[in-house]
């Protein structure tokens, strides 16, 4: 995770206009806190010495004053600071990366490798479209001639399916343009019909779907997930929500709820209840709990874009989560919802004025609803050496995996919001 997160780092310089290089020790502070902002090992020698290693890459440059080789036994970190290279991207990548759109694809190399999950969430902090949420550059209410105007724009990338998606990752788009008989649109809120058990030449429906089509799993993943999906009207006729002609992208809705039901034509039908995200930004909704940039900000809430934040919040939330397969820390259970697990992530030391805690993985715990509600109010607590204390059921010690690393000084704020009589 290191060396992609250094190269995304030198490749946002290019795309903002900043000097192509700088000095490692203004770069390696920079790299730490986005590396632990994503949830991975920060500490000096780590991030020195996998930094190191992308030396003599085409793509990065080490200016260094004295040409010395890194002697066995000396440590990266002290190496690197007793030199203070100046690090940043290679001259011919940074006049490429200086052009619209190149970061994108820049990140999609710079990840591969990854677990998707890490790549999302890498992308995500340095503000790079990762397919959920608003599309750069398309606000509400763009009109698009065809499908293929669509998928060039990405704002629905499959020129046949209603549905783009999976069950793994969620649905990042649907178009409602008539196409099921069960289809309802009230404007802010569409019933909306899954897919499957269609006759593609009459349009009627001739057999059940199933929840666990690609599309239909999608949906579900985005309720339990909590992530909106872009919507997309097409022309449908009587229906004065809809476009005459084209395509319009009508913004973010929330998947409140789904169901199954037989349909008009008698046959079992997946039914979804989308309700339109108001008042705030697609990027912000979706987001709702993740973390502030530019690196070094470690301050939520100070920063005027909400949309930025959001985007972190959510991906590391669902990255803490993910790491303990949404196993409860403080209680050991694991809920699912349709297959899918199921957790919040807490914040130990409380966000915001007066606490001001971090957006970071140390600061974030995996708890199940009712633990969290306990936890947020003093009902649970945990120890310095990581037992807890609570009148309700627990494990007796906090649950830990490794990569997360919980943030003994945020526990120790925590206990003191709520002191024992």
């Amino acid at each position: 995770m290191h060396q992609p997160v250094a190269l995304l780092w030198a490749a946002q310089r290019a795309t903002k206009g900043e000097p192509r290089v700088a000095p490692w020790h203004d770069a390696r502070g920079h790299l730490a806190e986005i590396i632990a902002a994503v949830g991975d090992r920060a500490d000096d020698e780590t991030v020195a010495a996998r930094v190191l290693g992308l030396r003599g890459s085409p793509l990065l440059d080490f200016h260094f004053r004295t040409s010395s080789p890194l002697e066995r036994g000396v440590r990266a970190d002290q190496w690197l600071d007793e030199r203070n290279p100046l690090l940043g991207l290679s001259d011919g990548a940074y006049r490429t990366l200086a052009g619209e759109g190149a970061l994108e694809r820049f990140a999609e190399i710079a990840v591969d490798g990854l677990p998707k999950s890490q790549g999302r969430l890498i992308r995500e902090y340095f503000g790079i479209f990762a397919g959920f949420g608003e599309v750069p550059g398309v606000p509400e209410g763009t009109m698009f001639e065809n499908r293929a105007a669509l998928v060039e724009r990405r704002v629905h990338i499959n020129r046949q399916w209603g549905i783009v998606g999976n069950r793994e990752r969620g649905a990042e788009s649907v178009v409602v343009s008539g196409g099921y008989e069960d289809d309802e649109d009230y404007g802010d809120v569409i019933i909306y019909t899954g897919h499957g058990g269609r006759d593609s030449s009459t349009g009627k429906q001739i057999a059940d779907q199933s929840i666990d089509d690609t599309g239909n799993a999608a949906l579900v993943t985005s309720h339990v997930n909590q992530v909106p999906v872009r919507v997309i009207r097409g022309p449908r006729k009587n229906d004065k929500h809809a476009p005459s002609s084209g395509y319009r992208y009508d913004g973010l809705f929330q998947v409140e709820k789904f169901w199954q039901r037989r349909g008009l034509s008698k046959f079992q039908v997946c039914l979804y209840r989308l309700v339109k995200v108001a008042g705030r930004s697609v990027e912000a909704q979706r987001r709702d709990n993740v973390l502030l940039l530019p690196a070094g900000n470690e301050q939520p809430g100070r920063k005027t874009s909400t949309v930025d934040r959001v985007t972190r919040i959510r991906a590391l939330s669902q990255a803490v989560k993910d790491l303990h397969n949404h196993v409860c820390q403080t209680c050991g259970i694991r809920l699912a919802v349709a297959g899918r697990g199921y957790a919040e992530g807490a914040h130990i030391k409380p966000v915001g004025q007066p606490h001001n805690g971090n957006d970071t993985a140390d600061n974030l715990l995996c708890l199940c609803p009712n633990c969290h509600v306990l936890f947020d109010n003093g009902e649970i607590v945990i120890e310095e050496d990581f037992s807890i204390v609570s009148d309700y059921p627990n494990s007796g010690f906090l649950r830990r995996v490794n990569g997360h690393e919980v943030g003994v000084e945020n526990l120790a704020y925590h206990r003191n919001l709520f002191p024992k009589a």
